[in-house]
């Protein structure tokens, strides 16, 4: 009978979020990022900066339909800061090559995935999740390289997702923001004096997810989430920068 119960609650999981929009427009943000990065590959650009990103993105809304906007409040405009301080962090993340752009393009994708479980509208979140996947699987196979103002332009559509996305909620804009992870925290942390090990990475990338979590299902799910679980979501980023900082 609870196995049963269990293969109901996992049809209706599907059912609600496995849906034909979301499949298409996972699709066509992957078909978008993929046209992108051969068209710069093509052009003879191995080094991809900012706007590959932020055009492969504006290609996927462009074939969807889509004109999603945030809807601004005081929420919005701190989940904005949020989302500046990730691109100046990611844009280092990426300065340092030793970490390699692949890590952070993974870290991105588990970004998008906690937007989409954590604002209301999450169409944009799926946008941006094929798009990002698009760029990457068509850089590893041209065997591009991710600059570091890439960094900016990933902080850039992963923040229109979680703002357009969270749809006037206020608590829902900062969740969103908050799910940019590690990235915010490295703005302004010294630069590492060592390279980043395989252990270093996997600390790195297991802090990120742990905080994309609680700032979607903590935060961003809540509409009375509180600002005191905001404040613990930042300092906890801080201190998980800091001591991936230290250690690498």
């Amino acid at each position: 009978m609870a196995e049963a119960g269990a293969l109901m609650s996992s049809g209706v999981w599907i059912e609600r979020y496995l849906t034909d929009e979301a499949i298409r427009l996972g699709l066509s943000g992957f078909a978008a990022g993929s046209l992108t990065g051969v068209a710069w590959r093509i052009a003879g650009n191995v080094r991809w900066r900012a706007m590959v990103v932020v055009m492969a993105v504006l290609v996927g809304a462009g074939l969807t339909g889509r004109s999603d906007w945030p809807q601004w409040d005081p929420a919005s405009g701190c989940g904005a800061i949020l989302v500046l301080l990730a691109g100046a962090g990611t844009a280092r993340l990426l300065a340092e090559s030793a970490i390699g752009w692949q890590w952070v393009a993974v870290g991105a994708l588990i970004s998008a995935g906690g937007v989409w479980a954590g604002v209301p509208e999450t169409g944009p979140a799926l946008l941006v999740a094929g798009a990002v996947a698009g760029l990457a699987v068509t850089a590893a196979i041209t065997r591009s390289q991710w600059e570091p103002s890439a960094g900016v332009g990933l902080a850039a559509v992963l923040g229109w997702a979680a703002l357009s996305g969270a749809a006037g909620r206020p608590w829902a804009a900062l969740g969103g923001g908050l799910c940019l992870g590690v990235a915010p925290w490295f703005a302004h942390l010294p630069r590492a004096t060592r390279g980043w090990g395989r252990v270093r990475r996997f600390g790195l990338l297991g802090g990120h997810i742990a905080l994309v979590i609680l700032a979607s299902r903590w935060i961003g799910v809540d509409p009375h989430a509180g600002w005191g679980r905001v404040v613990v979501m930042v300092f906890a980023g801080i201190v998980v920068a800091m001591t991936v900082r230290r250690q690498a």
